[in-house]
């Protein structure tokens, strides 16, 4: 195989055959590139279907684990938020957050929530200072 000149600002015609050094210069260049890219890793990674397998379940448990964490920890906060709001018996506020307990309240699936601490009557809904809903 004959390798070409690639760099047309040397000196010479590009079209002219390399010499042996600039051969092993050039393949010199591309194997530190190689290097640089971890080609070679990489290669063997994709050698073992078993082991991306693997990778990628515990990346997915991580995720779903971590989605399910933060997840319940936004729904706390807001929670906590809207039961503060509510102790605090803003006119049209609480009227609207008790139209969002009774929707919450009716939804089919939606089993009813019994709340431990401080019961607060709201409108026909008793509500404890944990969103516990009771009748």
């Amino acid at each position: 195989m004959k390798l070409k000149r690639i760099n047309k600002k040397a000196n010479g015609d590009p079209s002219r055959e390399l010499t042996e050094t600039e051969k092993i210069s050039q393949l010199q260049k591309v194997a530190d590139r190689i290097d640089k890219m971890k080609l070679g890793d990489y290669v063997n990674y994709v050698n073992r279907p078993g082991h991306i397998i693997w990778v990628n379940l515990l990346g997915g448990i991580a995720r779903g684990v971590g989605l399910t964490i933060g997840a319940t920890l936004v729904i706390a906060v807001l929670f906590k938020i809207l039961s503060i709001l509510i102790s605090m018996n803003i006119p049209y506020l609480t009227e609207i957050l008790q139209d969002i307990v009774q929707i919450v309240k009716t939804t089919p699936g939606v089993e009813k929530i019994h709340g431990i601490g401080d019961m607060e009557p709201i409108g026909n809904t008793v509500i404890s200072s944990d969103i516990g809903i009771k009748e």
